[in-house]
């Protein structure tokens, strides 16, 4: 299994902090390219996906995420967040464990997130929009916390890909191409 998917015990999990030292191992470094492996073959099926994946969703019980911004892939290791305003927005939530489903949840508009690369250097990157919502639902993985979690504390309703794209026969396929890949 590519990304594991909902049941998984490890999804529920809190992940455990790297070291510098762990950060420079052959094992780190090799699950950072393992992850934009499997977000390459997602990006080669739907060019509107790809873009992030957490370490948990891939059998790896450690603080990484990691996030294609602007086509360049960005290792986040160790991540905190922090709102830098009071504006939320609406964001469409989607998960490569829970392909099938789809849910609107708030997050927030704007963060600074604090993180360490994949040198193990220190970072900062004020974010906003989509990509402070990706931070925000990769995190959530870190922590053992689904988009469906959100969307039962919310009163947000879930909704099938079949219903949303009921009327998108080739996407929806393609959806589904993408659904069997994860698994695969």
């Amino acid at each position: 299994m590519r990304i594991r998917q909902v049941g998984d015990p490890i999804l529920r999990e809190v992940s455990i902090a790297l070291s510098p030292e762990r950060i420079a191992s052959s094992e780190t470094q090799a699950l950072i390219q393992r992850m934009q492996n499997i977000l390459n073959g997602i990006k080669a099926i739907s060019d509107e996906n790809g873009n992030a994946l957490s370490a948990p969703q891939v059998g790896s019980l450690v603080r990484l995420i990691l996030l294609r911004i602007d086509g360049v892939f960005t290792a986040m290791i160790n991540p905190e967040y922090r709102p830098s305003s009071e504006r939320t927005f609406m964001f469409e939530e989607e998960c490569f464990s829970l392909y099938d489903q789809r849910v609107n949840l708030k997050r927030w508009y704007e963060i600074d997130v604090e993180y360490l690369d994949s040198d193990g250097e220190k970072r900062e990157l004020s974010c906003r929009g989509e990509l402070a919502g990706l931070i925000q639902h990769e995190v959530d993985h870190l922590n053992g916390v689904l988009f469906t979690d959100r969307a039962e504390k919310e009163g947000a309703q879930l909704s099938s890909i079949d219903t949303l794209l009921t009327d998108q026969p080739d996407r929806l396929a393609q959806v589904k191409i993408m659904i069997d890949y994860m698994r695969g």
